[in-house]
């Protein structure tokens, strides 16, 4: 598990991302990244995969869906 503090960032709050997180991410300055809200209380950080995040976006509707 990798601790991240959480510091400000201009008017806003933000964490820095260690290099080995950066470089597990294959991530670089301005590419984007995705935290994905595993619906247990956790999140998951995630390159940009459309694919991904497709099927993110399906499964996301089909819930809400049920909800209705």
């Amino acid at each position: 598990m990798i601790e991240l503090k959480i510091c400000k960032v201009g008017n806003e709050l933000g964490v820095a991302l260690p290099p080995e997180v950066i470089a597990s991410l294959e991530a670089r300055e301005g590419d984007t990244v995705y935290l994905v809200n595993m619906l247990n209380g956790s999140y998951r950080l995630a390159r940009h995969d459309e694919d991904y995040v497709e099927k993110m976006e399906i499964i996301d509707g089909m819930m809400h869906e049920e909800d209705a």
